[in-house]
């Protein structure tokens, strides 16, 4: 297996690669959202509400307002 296929692989399985943004949930109650681009779902549990997102996700998510980039 090359390093392209282990990385779909890997993908594959629900983990993000190093591109993924952390946003941080900025609402009162636990959430649920599906990605707008790659259709992966993101849980934002009231007690940890920053998650890392595929930026292509990001750019959406963020302009809901209710979710904002975390370092």
């Amino acid at each position: 297996m090359c390093c392209g296929q282990k990385r779909d692989a890997m993908r594959a399985d629900g983990t993000l690669d190093s591109t993924a943004v952390k946003l941080r949930y900025n609402g009162q109650f636990s959430v649920q959202v599906r990605g707008a681009v790659t259709g992966r779902v993101y849980q934002f549990p009231k007690q940890n509400p920053v998650q890392p997102v595929d930026p292509r996700d990001a750019a959406a998510l963020m302009q809901t307002r209710m979710f904002r980039q975390v370092r």
